[in-house]
């Protein structure tokens, strides 16, 4: 029986019992996530899921605006630069941990401190060590934070890595402290969290007013661990489940032409490409050090059809390693249309007219890079597909020896080019291209926050980039939710979902 078949027989069984769900009776929405939630502790884990966590249970100095893009105040109540690299933050009165207690400037420190500490060994701290220089208490209501030099993503490294702990909280230095049991700011607190069973919160009756995100409509929410989305498809029918985010296209779109669900599509600031080993570090001699090479591969991927029949949705072909949406990103670039032909002259003046091998590393979208290795093959390179998981992707790249690896990036919802600067500083692992020019651009629109200078600097080197072929761009990402029909849910315009957001009809 296909899918469709199986979920309209499901349908008519399910009809006499549709009308009211009994998790809107109880005030209680039920999230299927596709994987466990490992740890209450986002400091500790970068995975989508404790992201969605994150937000509901912890806030930071300040929260984006999605439609202006500017920093807004969150648990800080207003914010000063000082100078270009100083920044004074004014608390709010009346802040609450989960447990009641008060926040305080004491404890603003203590997050900043405990998460730039490398022997903390937080997920973190790597993104604000390079710029911290310090935050200290000017009053009982006002916390200053220091950069070493000028650096125009101070706000974003804030607002998306420094997450509020109480003072104290990881116990002699014991970073295992907050896993199990947590205690937050955010508009939800947890009130049992078990290992297949999942997380349940509740409403924070202490959360205060007047900040950027959404108290939250609905009294409880439970997230449930639902790997096989066979159980989903079936718990969504049975109202066992109200929302589930990262669906297959296919599931989706079956899901969404029912009537007890809704299928909502939305764009992701995430991004799909090829690093390519420009630089040799694998093989001085390799056949990717070659710009002509680098041009056909570039050529011989249909991204258009990847995108109609792989990615679906919202997904759209890239020729940047970003989306038009961003600061940074709006600047025209050699596109490398899909021209097989004319990728197979150029491999000819290359001197590769046969082809060649070379390994291609990857821990996603199997099916889309096997679609990519197909393209390749039709121009006689063969793209030997090395799939792995990402650690094990992370580690080889650290040992400088991937030939080629597959890169999804998310920007952590930043609308700024420069929250891809991994790929072209000087110093990272992911950079393979190792242009000098490259990387002085980037670094210098690192350490400046003239808007003006900083764009010219990213025109620069998308231009250089693009011009080399040094990467090998795919798509951007769309994003699959499904959800009942008795719920109000809008895609979010960076690929976070809020659950706080979502309201019963």
């Amino acid at each position: 029986m296909s899918v469709k078949a199986l979920l309209t027989a499901s349908v008519i069984a399910l009809s006499s019992a549709m009308p009211t769900l009994a998790d809107q009776t109880n005030d209680t929405l039920v999230a299927a996530f596709n994987k466990e939630v490992q740890t209450l502790d986002g400091l500790y884990s970068t995975s989508r899921e404790n992201l969605i966590l994150s937000y509901l249970t912890s806030d930071q100095l300040v929260e984006i605006d999605l439609e202006t893009g500017e920093y807004v105040g969150a648990l800080a109540e207003s914010y000063t630069w000082v100078d270009d690299r100083t920044i004074d933050f004014t608390l709010r009165e009346g802040l609450q941990f989960h447990d009641g207690s008060p926040v305080t400037v004491e404890d603003i420190v203590y997050s900043f401190d405990w998460i730039a500490d490398e022997s903390s060994k937080t997920r973190r701290g790597a993104f604000i060590r390079g710029w911290f220089e310090g935050a200290v208490a000017v009053d009982d209501r006002t916390v200053r934070v220091t950069a070493q030099n000028p650096y125009p993503l101070m706000l974003r490294d804030i607002a998306v890595f420094v997450l509020t702990r109480k003072a104290g909280s990881y116990v002699d230095g014991n970073p295992d402290a907050l896993t199990q049991a947590f205690n937050g700011t955010g508009p939800y607190r947890i009130t049992s969290f078990d290992m297949g069973a999942g997380v349940t919160l509740e409403k924070f009756d202490g959360y205060y007013e007047g900040g950027p995100k959404a108290e939250g409509a609905i009294e409880t929410i439970q997230l449930r661990p639902i790997p096989d989305w066979g159980t989903v498809t079936a718990e969504l029918l049975s109202g066992g489940v109200n929302w589930s985010f990262n669906v297959p296209d296919d599931t989706a779109q079956d899901l969404g032409a029912l009537p007890m669900v809704d299928h909502t599509t939305g764009v992701s600031t995430r991004v799909s490409f090829l690093v390519l080993d420009v630089a040799g570090v694998t093989d001085p001699e390799g056949p990717l050090t070659n710009k002509l090479v680098r041009q056909a591969l570039n050529h011989a991927v249909n991204r258009e059809e990847i995108v109609e029949f792989l990615v679906g949705g919202s997904g759209r072909p890239i020729h940047k390693t970003c989306n038009l949406d961003m600061f940074g990103c709006d600047v025209d670039v050699t596109e490398y249309e899909y021209n097989p032909e004319r990728a197979r002259e150029l491999l000819a003046e290359a001197g590769y007219p046969d082809g060649f091998e070379f390994e291609m590393t990857t821990y996603r979208e199997r099916p889309i890079m096997e679609a990519v290795a197909a393209d390749l093959a039709e121009i006689g390179v063969t793209a030997n597909i090395n799939h792995v998981k990402l650690s094990a992707l992370s580690k080889a790249r650290a040992e400088g020896q991937l030939e080629a690896f597959q890169n999804a990036w998310g920007f952590y919802a930043t609308p700024d080019l420069g929250a891809i600067s991994n790929y072209y500083v000087a110093g990272s692992n992911r950079n393979l291209h190792h242009d000098a020019d490259v990387e002085g651009w980037f670094k210098a629109a690192l350490e400046t926050v003239d808007q003006d200078e900083r764009a010219a600097l990213y025109a620069q080197a998308l231009t250089r980039v693009a011009d080399e072929a040094y990467l090998l761009p795919l798509f951007q990402y769309s994003q699959n939710y499904v959800h009942s029909v008795d719920t109000t849910f809008e895609a979010p315009a960076d690929g976070l979902p809020r659950l706080n957001e979502i309201s019963w009809q």
